[in-house]
């Protein structure tokens, strides 16, 4: 049985009392105790235009599963940026309804995901950027 866990650490002195929030997540198939056992292996993407690309398309999985998707911007800039969206067309954009947020340079995310839309990024500009990305699925 494969074995597949993602952990978190987050401190702050953003209140009068520090913070520190360090949580642990065992990756299960859906309603079992059994590990996803599936990935789609790293990958990394290289973008030089604003163009939007899907890099996670729904019919290559199987939709209501427990899949889990990584995304990260392999960048330093704090100016440059990825959107990423569920929606194959919206990502260039702020639309509230499916832009899911921006990656700035070293932001990453993990996300559950059903496979029920694509997931698509865009870079918003032109100089040459890198995303990496993976999906563990059952």
């Amino acid at each position: 049985m494969a074995t597949t866990k993602a952990q978190i650490t987050i401190q702050s002195d953003i209140t009068t009392n520090p913070i520190t929030i360090i949580k642990e997540m065992t990756m299960h198939k859906f309603q079992s105790n059994v590990g996803l056992e599936e990935t789609t292996g790293l990958r990394t993407k290289k973008f030089a235009a604003e163009t939007a690309v899907v890099i996670v398309e729904q019919d290559e999985f199987t939709n209501d599963k427990a899949s889990k998707v990584y995304i990260r911007n392999t960048g330093t800039s704090k100016e440059n940026f990825f959107y990423v969206a569920k929606h194959a067309s919206a990502a260039a954009s702020d639309t509230a309804a499916v832009t899911l947020g921006k990656l700035y340079g070293g932001d990453w995310m993990l996300i559950p995901y059903l496979a029920d839309v694509n997931i698509t990024v865009a870079p918003s500009t032109t100089d040459a950027m890198t995303l990496e990305f993976m999906v563990f699925q059952e």
